[in-house]
């Protein structure tokens, strides 16, 4: 992880969320939910000014890494990610994910966080990208 230089302060931030759709459905076992969740986190990523590092699915959660993350707290994040995706992802599909019975929402209340120091960072970041594998087989 690369430190960051601004005004007042230097350092480096990141974090790892995992999100669950309600009642665990298990709609990312379809691409396309994949692809159009993973583009919304980039754009929210991209408005808030965080780096989007790694995304990766289960068949029933994703995981998010992100760094340079200092300027916001744990719960806004996660907010502003589960609230963009899941207004975009219900427009988008809502014909799809009526098969689901999910009523309302498309996630489910809580989150799992993990903050990263610098030495975990590579892990969480290679964790995220390739040992989600597992749970497709």
């Amino acid at each position: 992880m690369k430190f960051v230089s601004s005004s007042h302060s230097y350092g480096g931030s990141a974090l790892h969320l995992q999100f669950t759709p309600k009642n665990r459905r298990k709609v990312f076992t379809k691409e396309f939910m994949r692809k159009a969740c993973r583009a919304k986190f980039e754009e929210k990523a991209l408005q808030l000014g965080v780096n989007f590092e790694a995304c990766d699915f289960g068949p029933d959660h994703c995981h998010i890494f992100l760094t340079r993350c200092k300027n916001h707290s744990i719960a806004n994040l996660a907010q502003h990610f589960k609230g963009a995706s899941s207004k975009q992802l219900r427009e988008d599909f809502g014909d799809f994910l009526e098969h689901y019975k999910m009523g309302d929402s498309f996630w489910s209340d809580g989150y799992f966080y993990e903050t990263c120091g610098n030495v975990s960072a590579e892990y969480r970041k290679y964790y995220v990208e390739r040992m989600q594998k597992k749970h497709w087989y």
